[in-house]
């Protein structure tokens, strides 16, 4: 059923080798530019000779070429189409590139490489590489979106389509239809998305409806309740809790990892454990403290400069304190910025902020984009109530409401909350606390010391990009 399309992988792969061309490409031309072409600001045309003369920084501007694309976002293909203007955006990322590789110039003490060359390059580099993304975007719209079928309850599939935002493009993917597992009419929309049927007519439905994937959203069963109710129950008088281990259906196989567990001959998936007692988060506690500490004394200027703007723009503190849950169950003290006006919430109560949320202030609304307002949370992780990554503390009152009514949401207490998480950096503004979670589990049971790298990575990059939650 699926489209004859490049694949997501092959054209990151074509990307990656066509940014490393455009680098050397533009590099030359800018040199052959420079030799055989009188330009504006220049004197003469410069001598065939200071080839040989100079330092070519090739390796250097290769690398940067590909991690600055990489952390301001430009191998996000589908980010990539929902963007207006690609050359003013990719000129300011290899504008970091241009004042590196003149600081490495300077280091070296190699003051004779020609300025105008590097102007040339980067002007020639930012053109091909934002033409290169005009184009791969152009193929992808031309491809036309990945269509989904969604099949679930009614509720399920009212719930997922409630999450989405309604106001926003998806030029990658389009819901072409619903199909209910309890039986539903087909004369009637959701959401302006047809309902096709019932899920007994899926075999007629694929073969008459144009679709590319089947999504099966999973209604709650009889083990969600049970682990719940498990995951609710006070500690043993040891302190400890016992494990839970499930012999695994074929879906089970299929989606999960199987452990080496086993009972007899019979495989095994042990679904409660201790995350704590991994010795990767043990090594996780002394790196946090390490880490956080360097990241705050680099931090100390622009935490001063955030400091000025905010005291000068609204009035009220600089910093804001609030009470946030965290491993365990227990309530701490958090540290942010303040983004908003002060005393936001006397009328309200404790209100989640949305994405265009009235009360923030002009600079609160910037240091919130660029998660500025966060850097004071590494005193929490020196504290020892955070973690560098880790699901994002939730307040006392929002707690209360989610172990109540989300499934699950409980096993999240069981590891420090973290300055970020799979969730911040993978899901949007709008994920709900339903989804949030999901990650976080995610998070929990893989965790590894390279996936909290890879985490911190994604944190930059959707810093630079000013998206996500």
């Amino acid at each position: 059923m699926r489209r004859n399309t490049l694949s997501y992988q092959t054209t990151l792969l074509w990307l990656v080798f066509a940014d490393l061309l455009c680098v050397l490409c533009a590099y030359g031309g800018a040199f052959f530019l420079r030799v055989h072409f009188p330009l504006p600001f220049t004197a003469d045309f410069l001598p065939p000779s200071r080839l040989e003369e100079v330092s070519h920084p090739l390796f250097f501007l290769l690398a940067t070429q590909v991690v600055l694309l990489y952390f301001f976002g430009f191998y996000e293909l589908h980010a990539l189409q929902h963007r207006g203007r690609l050359v003013t955006p990719v000129a300011a990322a290899l504008g970091v590139q241009l004042l590196t590789t003149t600081a490495w110039y300077f280091f070296r003490g190699d003051l004779s490489f020609p300025r105008s060359v590097l102007i040339l390059f980067w002007f020639l580099n930012t053109l091909g590489v934002a033409g290169l993304r005009r184009w791969v975007v152009q193929r992808l719209r031309q491809a036309g979106p990945q269509r989904i079928l969604v099949v679930g309850t009614e509720t399920d599939i009212q719930a997922f389509l409630a999450g989405l935002p309604e106001l926003r493009p998806f030029p990658e993917f389009a819901i072409a239809g619903l199909v209910s597992l309890n039986g539903h009419s087909n004369q009637r929309e959701d959401y302006g998305v047809p309902w096709m049927g019932s899920a007994d007519e899926l075999p007629r439905i694929l073969q008459e409806a144009p679709v590319d994937d089947v999504l099966l959203l999973s209604p709650a069963t009889w083990k969600d309740v049970l682990v719940d109710r498990l995951l609710r129950l006070p500690a043993q008088p040891t302190g400890a809790r016992p494990r839970l281990l499930v012999v695994p259906s074929m879906y089970d196989i299929l989606v999960g990892r199987v452990s080496s567990l086993q009972l007899h001959d019979v495989p095994l998936v042990e679904v409660l454990k201790n995350p704590r007692e991994d010795l990767e988060f043990f090594i996780k506690g002394i790196l946090d403290k390490g880490i956080a500490g360097l990241l705050l004394i680099l931090n100390v200027p622009i935490l001063c400069l955030a400091a000025v703007l905010i005291k000068a723009t609204s009035p009220g503190p600089v910093l804001y304190c609030q009470q946030r849950v965290g491993q365990g169950g227990k309530e701490f003290t958090l540290y942010k910025l303040r983004t908003m006006m002060d005393g936001a919430e006397q009328e309200t109560g404790p209100v989640l902020a949305g994405p265009e949320d009235e009360r923030v202030t002009w600079i609160g609304r910037f240091l919130r984009d660029s998660r500025i307002d966060e850097i004071p949370q590494l005193g929490n992780v020196l504290n020892g109530t955070m973690s560098l990554v880790g699901p994002r503390p939730e307040r006392p009152e929002f707690v209360g409401e989610f172990l109540r009514t989300i499934p699950g949401y409980a096993e999240r207490l069981q590891v420090k909350p973290g300055l970020t998480g799979l969730a911040q950096v993978d899901g949007e503004y709008h994920t709900t606390a339903e989804y949030k979670l999901k990650y976080d589990l995610a998070y929990i049971y893989n965790h590894s010391l390279w996936l909290d790298l890879r985490i911190m990575a994604e944190t930059v990059k959707v810093m630079l990009a000013r998206r996500g939650v």
